[in-house]
This record gives structure tokens, sequence and C-alpha cells, in this order.
């Protein structure tokens, strides 16, 4: 019995020593055993580095194993009947249940269960506990003796749970934690660890089982054999603080010496391996100079140059990447050296993992990532998953994350359904492309008319949508009944009273068989295995594992709690539970590959050259997250207790800088370390403490930019980037390098790069030019009559292609069951238009409404409408209902406001809602283009309103808008407000006609915003005052026409400023600089300029012009909420494209304008300045 130490910094050949003598002892004692005990993820590496060394290139008497698997060698051996040992993915699920059936006895987690993440969080806790021998009864003790509230109550909750999960698994199961603490018990009666010698070897530490286990080995076994990683010019024998680099080898050394102390265990004189350069670095001395000060502070740095350390700064993420396999690649042509020579080492590898698997498959560099991927995101899972909450409650959202996955289709001949999809014939068999389309088709359908749960997915469908006319309604409903088919039957199971979790995962299983998903789960495999693509082989090799993951699952489920009750959504979260805690893993496929691995599970044993990707400050060292139950403080109460449990956050942040100090160790010639200028989000980022930490060492050390010297063409990824920035600047200059032409013909010469580089050629020397469609295709499209609203011909001189696209593609932006402000304006037309009608049937005088009179009226308009509105949307949520509300206290005080108005004036409401189009013969709306050409236009003023003399009949027409649309010359001048004018236009046509001895005369062209405003206080206000300023907000505005006589028509108590109309007077004369005002010379010069602009947007259109030029006009333009912009490609840091920028001008240059046009019969649009 002894107890002998190997001591010595990292890389000084401590495990070569223990190789080497083990290797010696076992030939000269064949009758002895040697056991190595090391870390699971080692035990491999461990055996062929011992054959290899090994004479005989063979183990007989020596044994690799990790704690775990000399338990089951030594319950082997003695016939102990173990119970299963519950692994974490049947912890989590038992977990789950438990802590859900105990919710009521929960106090502070009872509302977190359901919490994603927090089974995983509960299960480490417990996990946690068990390790270092925390049980129930400790918890409770520390419940009843600490002073903090909080953690009482943490406490409370983890004694139920506990004590819940260990009754459960009694005498059925033991955790993995458990496995250890039998060990203990049996391992003095296994006669083999008599004249055994025992080799610990990789653990920067141990557990407190792990030091039982040790010193039941120093009492029964020969000698005991351990590595310590220490600092040999300091007392290894004395305890230090945990801020020291080498506290755990320390703590390690003086625990297991007072260990062997109280047991009376010789310890035998220490093997320090303290050679100078170390064993690992006798080919660099200034690794061995980094591995004797990093993080020691002693003061020395070191004065010779050195090229094995690099430290280099790339912009992104994804240039490191690209930076490092061009050194692999050169390292492997220049040096000799083999892949398998090199890793790369990230403290990010969720995100830094994808970039590397990029950049080395683009490079064609064999590498292997050395992390078990979750199963989360795979097709089968989340199919799975959508499919039970669709059983739940067949939401939007689960219906089509289920249809989504790629693996809803039919395989071969589909059965014959019954019912009202019968008559399916064999054309309608739902393959694999065919689906997509369909369910496209199916979910504008859902989203349009808002459908949702399992009644109405189950009624059959027969209203159409805007925008779905064209829809086979026949086939949507086969192909609904599809999909619902087999999800009906696992609905049933659930159903059921009396269903287990065993009866729902039978179901379940035979929903997978039904649909056939092992057989698909292996085309996808045999489809990636072939395809040969980057990254196709991991892929091929998860869908080969995945179904068999699930199975396992399912079968460990029902296990465990097969004849426990189930309900949809507690089976849900035991199944979400289980499927968090799978990983596949992959199998190298070659020896010769780099390893690309994280900062502590991966072991590198004999790497030449290291790369430490994404040294950023927060990622190294990272920051520990908030994952654990108990706080830092929480375990800092423990440890008054004598209770040990894992590190805290600060200690965690000590230990990682050994692990970091124990990377930096592990190359032997060269070490690369990089870091990004700029974070995943395009955030500056900073370098990490361990760039500076290396820098105080090598002074001399200067930082490069990753390809600072110009990228080498090692590569094909480095060509392509090359080429790139080569055709960036052919496309400035007409300059053209040597090196780049060659590059060039090198890259088109080869098959599998020319259609690459023929759309980098385009993309480089891409200029946008306005070629139109062509009169024939605008003939084809449109016809030879154009038909539409003054609407289009505004959309047309705003952007011509945004007009294409809408009229003569008719794209349009997927319907949505909710209301936009388009529906707001919609209602608040429709109620107004009811309010008015009523008002005017029933004979009603306006100036004599009362205000319960108008409230009722409102109130029975706005109900009439909302309840018929969209597919009754505005009872389907409290938001919606809200807004109802909303629109009648808005639409009472518009009617208040308008009927204010009218009393005001002489005029009548005399039409509302007035439709007018080419039908009715009048000439504005039918206006000629050439000899077969015609401009057919109609529309619909809100209100018409008149006011009658004995020679004339004046006109005066309202558009209402719920927006702030006001009245712009300027924008009607470049034909964006064409409305007003159109309808007046008519209007005044078809007054006439009725009234063929008056002279109709237009009084004016009004805008009323749809508002309610707040009245601001003055002093102290009347309600008549308050009324007063809010009819002022709620002034209508437009073009008055200037006429005195027509002005006291619209408002006869006007004497400074008018409420009612856009108009200002002074001394009896209308003030034109306060008003917007024209004669009647001015409006018909008006109508005449909006008949010659109608006319040249008309030609224009069946010409085929859709240039791509928006208007800008101040900081408005066209693309503002454009619903093409994702289409158009509009940009104008391309070459071609630009805004039309409208020149700005005063209300008067305007109307000069349009008077020297109409004087000269011009048919030229408004001048624009051109550019950017």
């Amino acid at each position: 019995m002894s107890l002998q130490f190997v001591m010595g910094g990292a890389g000084s050949g401590k495990t070569r020593y223990l190789y080497e003598t083990a290797i010696q002892q076992s030939l000269k004692q064949p009758e002895r055993s040697f056991l190595f005990i090391v870390p699971e993820q080692y035990t491999m590496q461990t055996q062929k580095e011992l054959v290899h060394l090994h004479p005989r290139h063979g183990l007989m008497n020596m044994d690799v194993l990790s704690f775990k698997r000399l338990a089951y060698r030594v319950f082997e051996d003695l016939g102990v009947q173990v119970p299963a040992v519950l692994d974490d993915m049947g912890k989590s699920m038992v977990l789950r249940k438990v802590a859900g059936r105990l919710k009521k006895e929960l106090g502070l987690y009872g509302g977190h269960l359901e919490q994603p993440g927090f089974i995983s969080q509960l299960k480490s806790q417990i996990s946690e506990l068990s390790q270092y021998g925390v049980g129930p009864e400790e918890l409770n003790r520390v419940e009843e003796e600490t002073d903090h509230p909080l953690l009482k109550e943490k406490l409370k909750d983890l004694q139920v749970i506990y004590r819940g999960f260990k009754e459960y698994i009694e005498d059925h199961y033991i955790t993995s934690e458990e496995i250890l603490d039998i060990l203990c018990r049996e391992l003095p009666r296994w006669e083999k660890l008599a004249d055994s010698v025992i080799y610990l070897d990789g653990y920067t530490g141990f557990t407190p089982v792990q030091y039982r286990l040790a010193e039941l080995f120093m009492l029964h076994a020969r000698d005991v054999v351990c590595t310590v990683t220490v600092d040999l010019r300091e007392n290894p024998y004395k305890e230090c603080s945990i801020q020291h680099l080498f506290y755990m080898g320390r703590h390690t050394v003086c625990r297991l010496k007072e260990l062997a102390d109280r047991r009376h265990v010789e310890v035998k004189r220490e093997v320090r391996c303290d050679r100078r350069p170390g064993w690992r670095f006798k080919d660099s001395e200034s690794l061995d100079f980094l591995e004797r000060n990093l993080y020691r502070y002693t003061g020395k740095v070191w004065t010779n140059e050195t090229s094995d350390i690099q430290i280099c700064q790339g912009k992104t993420a994804a240039e490191e990447a690209a930076y490092i396999c061009t050194c692999i690649s050169r390292l492997v042509r220049e040096k000799g050296l083999r892949y398998r020579d090199m890793a790369v080492i990230t403290g990010d590898p969720a995100s830094y993992g994808r970039e590397l698997s990029h950049s080395f498959d683009e490079a064609g560099i064999p590498y292997f990532m050395d992390q078990k991927k979750s199963i989360l995101e795979n097709p089968l899972v989340e199919l799975i998953r959508a499919a039970l909450e669709t059983v739940k409650d067949c939401s939007y959202e689960s219906v089509f994350r289920y249809l989504k996955t790629g693996l809803v289709y039919d395989r071969g001949e589909r059965e014959a359904l019954s019912g009202e999809n019968a008559a399916a014939d064999k054309e309608e068999q739902w393959v694999r492309e065919k689906i997509p389309v369909l369910t496209d088709r199916l979910e504008n359908y859902v989203r349009a008319l808002g459908i949702r749960g399992w009644k109405q997915w189950e009624q059959t469908w027969d209203k159409p949508y805007r925008g779905g006319e064209r829809v086979n309604l026949e086939e949507l409903n086969a192909y609904r009944q599809w999909v619902l088919e087999p999800l009906k039957e696992l609905r049933e199971a659930f159903q059921k009273e009396e269903a287990t979790i065993s009866s729902v995962t039978a179901a379940l299983r035979r929903f997978l068989e039904k649909m056939e998903l092992k057989e698909k789960l292996e085309e996808y495999s045999d489809f990636f295995a072939g395809r040969h693509r980057p990254g196709d082989e991991n892929l091929a090799k998860e869908y080969g594992q995945v179904y068999e993951r699930v199975e396992e699952l399912f079968f460990r489920l029902e296990g465990l709690l097969g004849d426990e009750k189930a309900d949809r959504k507690n089976y849900i979260q035991i199944l979400e539970a289980g499927f968090e805690e799978i990983r596949v893993g992959v199998i190298p496929a070659t020896a010769d590959q780099v390893i690309i691995g994280d900062l502590t599970r991966s072991r590198l044993e004999s790497v030449k050259v290291l790369f430490f990707a994404g040294l950023n400050e927060g990622l190294v060292p990272q920051r520990k997250s908030g994952g654990s139950l108990l706080t830092d403080g929480d375990r800092e109460v423990f440890r008054t207790f004598h209770m040990e449990l894992a590190p805290t956050a600060r200690e965690d942040s000590c230990i990682q800088k050994f692990y970091l100090y124990l990377m930096l160790s592990k190359p032997s010639r060269q070490l690369v370390l990089t870091w990004t200028a700029a974070s995943k989000d395009g955030k500056s980022a900073r370098p990490s403490s361990l760039i500076g930490e290396v820098k105080k060492l090598f002074q001399g050390l200067s930082q490069e930019s990753c390809f600072a010297e110009g990228r080498p063409i090692l590569t094909p990824w480095d060509g392509r980037e090359m080429l790139i920035g080569g055709l960036r600047e052919a496309a400035a200059s007409s300059h053209r390098e040597q090196a780049f032409l060659e590059l060039y013909r090198r890259f088109y010469s080869e098959e599998a790069y020319q259609k690459q580089v023929k759309q980098l050629v385009d993309a480089a020397f891409f200029t946008y030019e306005d070629r139109g469609i062509g009169r024939a295709a605008a003939r084809a499209l449109y016809g030879q009559t154009l038909q539409g609203s003054v609407t289009r011909l505004e959309q047309f001189a705003s952007c011509a292609y945004a007009h294409f696209l809408k009229y003569g593609l008719e794209l349009m932006e997927r319907q949505e069951y909710r209301l936009e402000a388009v529906d707001m304006g919609n209602l608040f037309h429709q109620s107004i238009d009811l309010c008015f009608r009523f008002i005017r049937d029933q004979k009603l005088d306006w100036s004599r409404i009362t205000e319960a009179q108008r409230k009722a009226l409102v109130k029975e308009c706005v109900a009439q409408v909302t309840e018929q509105y969209g597919n009754t949307i505005m009872a389907s949520s409290a938001r919606n209902a809200y807004l109802a509300q909303r629109v009648e206290r808005i639409t009472d005080r518009t009617i208040w406001a308008l009927a204010e108005q009218v009393k005001k004036g002489d005029f009548v409401p005399a039409g509302f809602e007035v439709s007018f189009s080419a039908i009715d013969d009048l000439r504005a709306m039918r206006i000629r283009l050439s000899e077969d050409e015609e401009l057919q236009l109609k529309g619909r003023i809100d209100r018409l309103d008149l006011c009658e003399d004995e020679e004339h009949i004046f006109v005066k027409i309202i558009d209402y808008k719920s927006g702030n649309t006001s009245f712009d010359l300027a924008a009607l001048y470049y034909g964006l407000q064409l409305q007003l004018v159109v309808y007046m236009d008519a209007a005044l046509e078809m007054e006439e006609r009725k009234n063929p001895g008056k002279q109709a005369v237009p009084a004016g062209i009004f805008y009323y915003n749809i508002k309610d405003p707040v009245a601001e206080k003055d002093g102290e206000m009347t309600k008549e005052d308050i009324e007063h300023q809010i009819l002022r907000q709620l002034r209508m505005n437009g073009l008055v026409n200037s006429e005195l006589d027509v002005i006291r028509h619209l408002d006869r108590e006007i004497e400074k400023e008018s409420d009612v109309i856009p108009v200002a007077m002074k001394d009896g004369y209308v003030q034109e600089t306060r008003s917007s005002v024209a004669g009647a010379r001015r409006f018909e010069e008006l109508r005449a300029f909006v008949g010659r602009k109608l006319k040249t947007s008309g030609r224009q259109i069946l010409e085929g012009e859709t240039g791509l030029r928006p208007y800008k006009q101040g900081n408005r333009t066209a693309c503002d909420y454009c619903p093409y912009h994702a289409v158009c490609g509009f940009d104008t840091k391309t070459a071609g494209y630009g805004f039309r920028r409208l020149k700005s001008m005063k209300a008067e240059e305007i109307w000069q304008e349009i008077e020297k046009e109409g004087e000269n019969g011009s048919k030229m649009d408004p001048e624009t300045e051109a550019g950017h």
C-alpha cells in the first residue's frame, strides 16, 4: 500500500513517464494488473497510445478504465445486481412527472415548471447535490438553520422534488451518480485490486465520492500513482487560495496526502518532471517559456524573437475561420505537416463551429467537430412536437410547423379516403413535389380566414377570400382531410379516459409507422450520403441515428412512467424534457483530420500546431451563465455548514484560467491566437484578457490582421475571395491586373466554377437599365382599354414599376385575418356612410339632432358594420373589441363635427358613397388615348354636398381620410394627388346633366381627417370653448373657390378664420396667404391639367413604361410603406438606380406652370431633377 505523485507542469512528460513506467513494469511482472483510471472521454486515446508505445503492441495485463467502467467491471466480477441506471434523458422525464405531480406543494418553483429549460436546470441541480453527497436531509438541515428567506423557499421546494424523485425510482432505478456509491461499498471485496497498481491520470481534481474511491485504492491496491499538474518551483504539499493558478493540483495533492496519512499509507517520494525545456517543448523554447510563466506574474519577459506564437485579428468570425484554413493549407503544403498534427479550439463552439465547418468545407480540409449535436432541430423531432401540439389545439403555428418539416408526404400508393374525399383518384397522390405548393395554398387560406382549432379545421371549407378566387377548394379540402387523418387517431388516443403514458406512446409509435418516417429518414440519409456536398456526411449520419434514438426514448418513457395517466400538456412536456437530453455524436471518418473542439471537453494529444479562435472578451474566459438554481451566495451558505458544492462563478473564472493554461500548453511547435473585431450582431468586440497576458510575456510580439499581406491563394475559398475583390476593382476602373486575369481564366476554365463565375461577373458589372416591357407585352397585360381607379394613375406617377407589379402582374400581399390600418379606414367610412344614409332616409334635420339621438344612431350603425366586417374579426380578440369601441367613439366625434360643419353653411349632403364610371358616359371618366385605345376610370365620392341658387348649382365634394392626408398642390402637379380634381370633374358633369338649366360651379374639394383630437387647456374653458377648439382642429383641408358668395355659402359665420374650411378673411376680403383658394378660371385650368396628366400617364402605361424611378419629395419617397420593396431590388448604391427628385415649388409657381402648360397645350411631364 503506497501513494506516489508524478508532478510537473503541462507538457513536462508526466503522462509519458507513467506510460513508459507501466509498460516496463507490466513486462517484468506479467502476473500483476496495471489499471489506468482516466476521465471517460480519454479512455480510447489512452488505449491507443499505450498500444502504440508497447513493444508488443498489445495490452495483456494492462487496462484503461474510467471510474464508471471500473464500477461495471467490479460488479460483473462480483456478481452484483445493480438496478437499471437512469441517464440524463430518463432523469429529466421522471423529474418533469414528479414535479408536475407535486406542483401544489411547491411554492417558489411551482410556476416555473413549464418554462423552457427549467427541467434541465432542475436535473443539473439534483445531479450536483447527489454528486457532492448532499441529500434531502442535509437540505432540510440548511433550510432550518439559515436565515436567508429566498434560500429557505428554494430548499423547501428542492427537498420536495428530491424526495419525490428518490421515492419514484426507489427499488427500480439508480442515478449515474449513485453507481460510484455502490462501487465504494463493493470495491473492498474485489480480489483483483489487491495485486493491482492504479494509475490516476488526466484529472484536474476529484469529486467527494472519487476521493473515497482513491482512499479505497490506497488501502487495498498494491500502489497508487497519481499525476498532478503543479509548478515545481512552489511547494506542492501546501494548500493555496483558489485564485492561485495551480489551486486544483495542490488541493488534490494535499487531500490525497491527508487521506494517506490518516490511513497510515506510505507516501513515496514524488517523481518530479522538471526537465527544461519541457518534454513537449523541445522544439520551441518560446512555447516552453509561455508554459512556465503564463498567469504566474513573475515579471519575466521573452526578449528573443519568436515565430512560434502569433496573434491575429480578423474583421469577422468568418475571416478568422478563412485565415485558419489558409494557414493549415500552407503548413500542409510547405511544412509537410499532417492534418492530424493540427487542432482548432474555440470558446464559443455554438457560433464558431458553424463558421469553421463552413470554411473547412469550402477549403476541402478534412475535420472532425468534437461535439455532440442536439436533435431538437431535427425534422423528425420537430414533426413529433408539432403533431402533439396540433393534437392539443390545432393552432396555425403547430399545423404548419408540422407540414413544413419536409416529412409529411406520401411515399407510395395512397389508399382511398372515405367521406368527402372519396372521389379523389390516383392523380391526387400527395407526392413530395406537390406538397410544398399545396401547403402554401393551405397556409394562405388559413391565414386569410383566421381558421383556428379543430372545429374549424374539420369543417368543409367553402368561403373564398380576396386574392384567392382561383383557389381550387375541392383540392384544398382533399389535402386538408389527408393531413388530418393520421392526427385524428393520435387525438383519439389522448381523449380516452383510461389513457396512460404507455397507451399514448404506443399510439405515437403507430403514428410514426403510418407516416413511414423510418423509411423517409433512411431515404434522406441515403440522399445526403450520395450528394457529397459539404456537411452532408454528418447529416447522413444524424438522419441515420435519430429514429433509433427517438425509439429508445419511447421505450425509456414506457418503462419509467408507463402506468401513469397521460394528459396532452404533461405528456408533451415530459417528451420535450427527454428530447432536450438526446445528443447524436459522429465518429471521426478518418485518422488524418483537423480536430475542432472546445476548451474543456476536447482531449488533444500530439498536437504540433494549435489555433485558438474567438479569443474575445466574454467568450474566453467564459462568463458563467446563471443556469444554476442555487446562486453563488447560496453555495457560500452551504460552506458554512461544511458542505461542498460545485464552484461559484468567481471560483469558476479562476479555474478557467487553469484550463486556458493547459490548452495553451498543448502545441509543441506553434500557437496561433485569433480574435474578431466585430461580434456576430455587428457590434465592435474587444480581445480577451488572455491576449493581454500573452502580450505582457512577449512584448516584441506584434498583433497582425488576418491577410494583412494579402490573401495567398491556397484554397478555392481564397481564390474566390480574390476573384470577387478583383471584379470589384475591375468594375470601378478599366485597369486589369495580370494576376487577376490569370485567376479569372483559371476559374472560368473549370466547369464546376463556370456558373458561379458568370453570376459574380454579372453582379460586379450590373447596372440597372430601364427597358420597359414593350408595347406588345403591355397590350397583352392591360388590353386596349385601360381600366381602373384614379388611385392606379397616382400609383403610376409615384413609381411605374410598383404599378406594373400591382396592376400588370397582379402581385399582392398575403391576406391576413387581422385588422390593418386600411381596415380601420374601411370601418370608419362604412359607419359614417351608414349614419348619413339613416339621417337622409329618416328625413332628419341636421340642425335638430340631439346629442342622445346622435350617440344612439352611431352606436347602432357601428354595431351593424363591425358585426358584418371581415368574417366577424372584430369579435375575435379583446384588442379588436377595444378597436370596435374606438371606432364608435371616433365615428361619434366625426358625425358631430360634420353636422356642425353642415349647420354653419348652406350646403346640404346630397350623396354618400357616390359611384361613377365610364358606363355613365362621363367625359371625365372616359379618356381617349389613341384611335383604338381608351382610359376608363371609375371612382366613388365619399360625400357630395350641393347648394343651389337661381342660376347656379354649387358642388362640394368631401373625401374622408383616416390618416393625416392633406391637400398638396405640388403633389397634384406631379400626378400624386389627382383624385379630388377628377371627382369634382365627374360631379360637375353629372350635376349639369341633372340640372340642364343651371351652371355647375365647383365650390371646393376637401379632405376630412377622421380623428379624435384633444383640446389644449387655455385657462377656464366652457364646454362651448372646448367644442370650438376641437372643431377648429377638425377643419377640412383642400381647395376652395375664392368667390366671396361661394365662401359665404360654405360658412355663413366666417369673420376672421373659418372653423369649417381653410379660409381666412380680413376686412371682407380673402387673405390668400393664409387660405387655400383658387378662382373659377384656375379651377378650370386645374381640371384641364389633370385631364392631360391622365392621358399622358395612360399612354405611357400602354407603351410599356415600367421604370424603376420612385419619386422623392423632401423626406417622403414612393418606397415608404411600399409592399414591393423586397421584390424590386431598388438600391441607390447600385449603378443605374436613383430617385426622381421632385422640385420644391411654391403654390404661385405651380399655378404659373399649370397656366403655361395650358397656353402651350403642352403634354410634357413636369420637370424633375434626376439624381440619387
